[in-house]
């Protein structure tokens, strides 16, 4: 495969997991939700999307997009507000929190939230302080992954054919491992939950995406040829969606120490790993 076409695929499965983490971190702003007709890109002919639940969710999406105005955005912001409230802040009993511990566990910061930090540390950062959600939430999850996009652009362009390799299958793992052991439930707590068109379109696209993303990444591994359509598609879609700031930091030598330490104290086979 030549180094252009993985660049741009690299890069694109970054932006889509930046975007991803953006709808799942916060509530939407208003001022973000005004200019939601330019960012999202309507496609002509959404037929062209092969997956027929994809299909229909975008097109729900863009119905959603159609309809603010000027005059619905200051209802339209509250909506979405309460719906977000209702579906990750744990209003309700369910949808129970998006971590991964509560799915998982049964219950908040538990071992799966020290195995995704554990993950973190590996590779020299931490959630910045500002984000008080714990580590294994569903936004921080996809931000680590945007992130080792990021660093697997970086490993490119200097031409570290290793490097390249380890944090694709650190990606393979991360996706096995954690987000697609968990995800499902989730997505279907909001689809049967929410009140809103928005965020049910987005909780069956995200699910969507990051199978699609695993098999790209075996193919990538594989050094096949990766079927990259629908990709490229929602590319097509959300290439101006504002994704916000990485909730990961490099931990400076004094985060490093303490993390160090935690580490420590962790359940020995964590320690292990």
């Amino acid at each position: 495969m030549r180094k252009t076409v993985l660049a741009r695929i690299i890069k694109n499965r970054q932006t889509i997991y930046s975007i991803l983490k953006r709808v799942y971190e916060r509530e939407l702003t208003p001022d973000f939700i005004s200019k939601m007709r330019l960012i999202i890109k309507p496609i002509k002919n959404v037929d062209v999307i092969s997956s027929t639940e994809v299909k229909n969710e975008v097109k729900a999406l863009l119905q959603f997009v159609e309809e603010i105005t000027p005059s619905n955005l200051e209802d339209i912001q509250l909506k979405l507000a309460a719906d977000y409230a209702r579906l990750f802040l744990s209003i309700h009993k369910t949808p129970a929190h998006p971590s991964e511990s509560v799915y998982r566990d049964g219950a908040m910061m538990q071992a799966y939230r020290d195995e995704v930090l554990q993950s973190y540390w590996d590779f020299g950062v931490d959630v910045i302080s500002e984000f008080t959600e714990p580590e294994d939430h569903i936004a921080t999850e996809l931000s680590f992954m945007a992130f080792l996009c990021e660093k697997s652009l970086e490993a490119l362009k200097k031409g570290k054919a290793i490097e390249i390799d380890r944090l694709l299958q650190t990606q393979a793992d991360f996706v096995n491992t954690h987000l697609l052991k968990w995800l499902p439930d989730l997505v279907k707590d909001v689809v049967s939950n929410a009140k809103t068109s928005f965020y049910k379109s987005m909780a069956i696209i995200t699910e969507e995406y990051i199978k699609l993303d695993r098999s790209i990444i075996e193919d990538i591994l594989e050094q096949t040829s990766p079927k990259v359509e629908l990709l490229e598609q929602l590319m097509s879609v959300f290439e101006s969606f504002d994704t916000g700031s990485n909730l990961l930091k490099k931990a400076s030598s004094k985060e490093s120490k303490e993390a160090q330490q935690e580490k420590n104290s962790l359940p020995a086979p964590l320690v292990e790993a």
